[in-house]
């Protein structure tokens, strides 16, 4: 199992760099990126609605796959308006020095209106009682969980930065994989006292400290590979500690909360297509109660 996940680990790494590094010609378009977050937002969000079937929030899918989609593409409105057309009240936010933060009011409206979309659509299909209310509930849930978190993870992309923001993903998906591949190494090896047994029977305390390890290692790895290369810049060595040690924590906390979601929902997994991680829900659960975290330390530290 470990053999296997690392195999897959790495595999996974080195198509990641490889479209981001040819994606950077693509730029403010991204095309390879929207294509890769839409790929993983939209299978995440088909196993969590999977999962979520075992309980009575039941979700509408199609208004799951509809409002991911509605909210990932309202993450690139801010970024391309300039480019199709004059939309200068628009793009101009990306020049703001509250850019960063400003961008994120698109996604965060597109949700609102998946929202209001989703009670309209449950009342004209109404019949009898005691199912709108959990259908509703459970299609706002991935929606948010998958979309708005995710959301975070997809501006990382426009970060300021002669490498399109190569450098802010690197540390944030690093540092949080970095935690999952130390906590399940060190689990499997030297894992004696149980960490939290009502939501994940199989996580550690010794597991635990070992995420944070090779988060902080993982960071530093990224730091290091910036002062070196001379082109970019990074948050400085001790920026890189304290993300590590930050995002190390934050991370293994969502890899935490998506294992009470699966035990809630009697499932082991979110399904099986990455192999030696299970679903890719699985693979992103850490990065996403990361990302929000992770981003707002990038706007404190960055440069």
């Amino acid at each position: 199992m470990l053999g296997t996940r690392v195999v897959s680990g790495v595999l996974l790494v080195a198509a990641l760099v490889l479209l981001l590094y040819i994606d950077q010609w693509l730029a403010p378009w991204h095309l390879l990126w929207f294509a890769l977050t839409a790929l993983a937002m939209g299978l995440g969000a088909l196993e969590f609605s999977s999962l979520l079937e075992e309980t009575p929030c039941r979700p509408s899918t199609r208004a799951v796959l509809g409002g991911v989609a509605a909210v990932l593409v309202a993450n690139w409105i801010p970024h391309v308006s300039n480019v199709v057309g004059d939309s200068d009240r628009l793009s101009g936010l990306v020049h703001e020095p509250n850019a960063a933060v400003a961008v994120l009011a698109w996604p965060f409206l597109s949700f609102v209106g998946v929202l209001m979309v989703t009670f309209v659509a449950q009342s004209i299909k109404f019949e009898t009682p005691g199912g709108a209310v959990a259908t509703i509930a459970g299609t706002l849930l991935v929606v948010a969980y998958i979309g708005l978190l995710g959301s975070f993870i997809v501006q990382f992309r426009w970060f300021d930065g002669c490498k399109h923001g190569l450098i802010p993903l690197a540390f944030l998906i690093a540092t949080a994989k970095g935690a999952d591949v130390g906590a399940y190494t060190v689990g499997r090896i030297a894992g004696r006292h149980k960490l939290w047994p009502a939501v994940s029977p199989n996580k550690t305390v010794e597991g635990a400290v070992g995420g944070l390890g090779f988060a902080c290692l993982a960071a530093l790895i990224v730091e290091t590979v910036t002062v070196y290369s001379g082109s970019v810049t990074g948050v400085g060595w001790g920026g890189a500690a304290v993300f590590g040690v930050v995002v190390g924590v934050v991370a293994q906390v969502g890899d935490l909360m998506e294992s009470m979601i699966k035990r809630d929902c009697r499932r082991k997994d979110a399904s099986a297509v990455v192999p030696g991680f299970g679903g890719v829900l699985d693979v992103l659960d850490s990065l996403l109660f990361a990302a929000p975290v992770a981003y707002g330390l990038w706007l404190f530290l960055g440069p």
